[in-house]
C-alpha cells in the first residue's frame, strides 16, 4: 500500500516564500529567458533531427529561427491586412447594429422600461440625499494639444520599441540555447551533483518529453482548431474569416482566456456584420459547439497524460503564474507547472508538489474505502468497491480494495485507535458490502477440469476473518469447486470432528489483520491432527510481512501454505483439481507436488 505523503517541514515552506518572492522582483529578467526555454523546446527536436543528417548546428539553429520569424511575419501581415479590411467597413455595419438592437429592446420591452426608469430614479434619489458643502472644483490645466499630440507619439514608439526589444532578446535567447542545447544539459546536471545524478537525469529526461509533446500536440490542435474555425465562418459568410481563424490558432495558446476571446469574437462580428439574426444564431452554435469538441473531445485524445496535471492544479496554476507574471505567465503556466510535477515526483523533499498538482488519486482505493468505513458511509464505501469490481472484476475489487481496507482496520484496532463499536459497526458494514458483491453479474466461468475437491473454508477467530472464508466459499462455488464455510461462532473442536466425519481435501485458514499467530499455530495443528492428509492453505489477508518472518511463526509443515490475496487463493485450489483427475483426495506423498 502507498504511504501517504507528508506536509513539507516548515524550512521547505521558507524557501518556498523566498523562491516566489525573487520570480516576482526579478520577472523583468526571467520572463524573456522562460519564453526562450519554451521557443527552445518547441525548436530542439527540428534542430536535432537537422544536426544529425550532417547539417552544421549554426546552420540548423539559424534554418530554425527563419523558419519561425518567417511564419510570424506571415501571420502579422495577413492579420494586419485583415483588421484594416475589417476597421474599413465598420461604419457599414452601424444601421445592423441598430436594427438588431432595436429588435432586442422591442423583445424585451416594457419591463427593460421599467427597470431603467427604476435605475435612473435611484440615482436621482441618491443624488438629492447628499448633504454638506459642495467639492472644490479641481483646477484644470489646459494642455496644448501639439504637446499631447507628440505625447502620445512617445508612448506608442515606447511601446513599440518595448515589444520589438523584448522579442530580439527572446529570439536570442533561444538562438543560443539550440547552438548549446546538450551542453546546458550537461552543465545542469553538473549543478545537481554526483549524488543527485541518476534522479536529476530522469527528471530532464521526463521534463523535456512532457514539455515537447505538449507543445507540439497543442500546435497541431491549435492549427486544427483555427483552421477549422476559418472554414466554418466563410461558410457562413462571416467578414475576414481568415483573420479569426488565425487569431482563433495563436490565441488558444493562452489558456482560458484565449479560447473565449477567439469564441466571442466571432459571434460579435457576425452580430454587426449580418443583417438578420440567422447567421449570428449559427455563428453562435458553430463557435461553442467546435469549442466543446476541442475542448472535452480532441485534447483529452490528443493530450492524454502527457502533462499529468490535475484540472483544479491546472487552473490554480495559471491564476498564480498569472498573477506573478501577467499574461507571459499565463502562457508559461502549463509548462512550468509540468517541471514542478516532475521536480516533485523525483526529489523527496519537494514530494508535495507532486502530491498537490498531479491527476493520479491522492489515495489508493483501499485507504479511501477505510476512511469512508471509519465515518460508516455505506453510498460512498459501496461505490468504491463497485467501481473497482465493474473496472476490473470481483476478485481485483476484494484484492486491491477490499483486503487493504480490512488490513488498515485491523492495525488500527490493534494500535488502540479504533474502538470496540466502531470495529464492529464496521465489520457490519463490511458484511453488507461483501453481500452487495456477490450480487454483481459474473462473468460466466467454464467447468473446472480434473476430480472433486472437497473444500473448507473457516475463519481463525473474528468476524473480518468470516467475511473472507464467505468469499471464498462463493468464489470457489463459481469455478465448480465443492466448498463449505464455517462461521465464527463454531468451536475449533466442531470443525475437527466436522474434518474426521467428513473427508476433507484442503481446508482455507482465513485471518486478517492483526494475524494472532499463536492463536493461528494451535488452530492449524489441531486441524492437521484431525485430518493428517489434509492440506491447509493460511489466507493472511492484509499481512505484509516477509515470507521469513511468516514461516518463523507458521508451524513447521509442508502441508501449510500460505497465501495474502484472493487471487492466489484461487490457483491453490485450481492446481489442486488439475493434480487430481482421478482421484479427489490426495495421499500425504503428492502435496508438495500440487503446489
Amino acid at each position: 500500500m502507498q504511504p501517504i505523503s507528508k506536509a513539507p517541514q516548515p524550512q521547505y515552506w521558507l524557501l518556498t516564500c523566498v523562491v516566489v518572492a525573487v520570480l516576482y522582483l526579478a520577472r523583468e529578467v526571467l520572463i524573456p529567458i522562460a519564453m526562450a526555454v519554451l521557443i527552445a523546446f518547441v525548436l530542439a527536436p527540428f534542430v536535432l533531427r537537422l544536426s544529425r543528417t550532417g547539417v552544421p548546428r549554426v546552420i540548423s539553429a539559424a534554418a530554425a529561427m527563419l523558419v519561425l520569424l518567417g511564419v510570424s511575419t506571415l501571420i502579422g501581415w495577413i492579420v494586419i491586412g485583415q483588421v484594416r479590411s475589417l476597421a474599413a467597413d465598420l461604419p457599414q455595419y452601424r444601421d445592423n447594429m441598430r436594427a438588431k438592437i432595436a429588435d432586442v429592446r422591442q423583445t424585451i420591452g416594457e419591463p427593460f422600461d421599467r427597470a431603467s426608469k427604476t435605475v435612473r430614479d435611484l440615482g436621482d434619489d441618491l443624488a438629492n440625499t447628499t448633504t454638506g458643502e459642495q467639492a472644490a472644483p479641481v483646477p484644470v490645466a489646459a494642455v496644448p494639444a501639439a504637446d499631447a499630440g507628440w505625447e502620445r507619439l512617445f508612448v506608442a514608439v515606447n511601446s513599440v520599441a518595448s515589444a520589438v526589444g523584448l522579442a530580439a532578446i527572446v529570439l536570442l535567447f533561444s538562438f543560443v540555447m539550440l547552438l548549446r542545447w546538450e551542453d546546458l544539459r550537461d552543465r545542469l546536471l553538473l549543478l545537481a551533483g554526483d549524488r543527485a545524478l541518476h534522479d536529476t537525469t530522469r527528471a530532464l529526461n521526463e521534463a523535456s518529453t512532457k514539455i515537447s509533446r505538449y507543445l507540439h500536440r497543442q500546435l497541431l490542435l491549435n492549427g486544427l482548431h483555427g483552421t477549422a474555425l476559418g472554414l466554418i465562418l466563410w461558410w457562413l459568410g462571416v467578414p475576414n474569416p481568415l483573420v479569426w481563424g488565425v487569431l482563433a490558432g495563436v490565441l488558444r495558446f493562452i489558456p482560458y482566456a484565449g479560447p473565449t476571446v477567439s469564441t466571442v469574437v466571432p459571434i460579435l462580428v457576425s452580430f454587426a456584420s449580418s443583417p438578420g439574426w440567422s447567421q449570428t444564431i449559427l455563428t453562435a452554435c458553430s463557435m461553442i459547439g467546435l469549442e466543446v469538441i476541442s475542448n472535452n473531445v480532441l485534447e483529452p485524445w490528443l493530450y492524454g497524460r502527457v502533462t499529468g496535471i490535475s484540472p483544479l492544479a491546472l487552473l490554480l496554476s495559471a491564476f498564480f503564474w498569472t498573477w506573478l507574471w501577467g499574461w507571459v505567465g499565463l502562457v508559461l503556466s502549463v509548462p512550468l507547472t509540468v517541471c514542478l510535477l516532475v521536480l516533485g515526483k523525483h526529489f523527496p523533499h519537494l514530494h508535495f508538489l507532486a502530491f498537490l498538482a498531479s491527476d493520479e488519486p491522492a489515495l489508493p482505493p483501499g485507504t479511501r474505502l477505510y476512511h469512508r468505513l471509519l465515518a460508516q458511509d455505506q453510498d460512498e464505501s459501496w461505490e468504491i468497491v463497485r467501481s473497482e469490481a465493474t473496472r476490473r472484476s470481483v476478485v481485483d475489487a476484494f484484492d486491491d480494495v477490499v483486503l487493504p481496507a480490512l488490513g488498515l482496520v485491523g492495525r488500527a484496532r490493534q494500535e488502540g485507535t479504533l474502538d470496540a463499536e466502531s470495529y464492529q459497526r464496521i465489520a457490519a458494514l463490511t458484511n453488507v458490502l461483501v453481500s452487495e458483491l456477490e450480487d454483481l453479474p459474473h462473468a460466466e466461468l467454464a467447468a473446472q477440469p480434473g476430480g472433486e475437491v472437497r473444500v473448507l473454508c473457516t475463519p481463525a477467530r473474528d468476524e473480518f476473518d468470516g467475511v473472507m472464508s464467505r468469499v471464498l466459499a462463493s468464489e470457489f462455488e463459481r469455478r465448480g469447486i465443492r466448498a463449505t464455510s464455517a462461521s465464527t461462532d463454531e468451536f475449533v473442536s466442531d470443525t475437527a470432528a466436522r474434518m474426521e466425519k467428513h473427508p476433507v481435501d484442503l481446508v482455507f485458514v482465513s485471518s486478517v489483520v492483526p494475524t494472532h499467530f499463536l492463536h493461528v499455530r494451535s488452530l492449524c495443528k489441531r486441524l492437521l491432527r484431525a485430518r493428517p492428509d489434509a492440506r491447509i492453505v493460511l489466507g493472511l489477508w492484509g499481512e505484509d510481512l516477509s515470507a521469513t518472518g511468516i514461516a518463523e511463526r507458521l508451524p513447521v509443515s509442508p502441508q501449510v501454505q500460505p497465501v495474502s490475496t484472493l487471487k492466489e487463493a484461487i490457483a491453490v485450489a485450481q492446481r489442486l483439481v488439475h493434480a487430481a483427475p482421478q482421484a479427489p483426495r490426495l495421499e500425504p506423498g503428492q502435496q508438495s507436488g500440487a503446489a
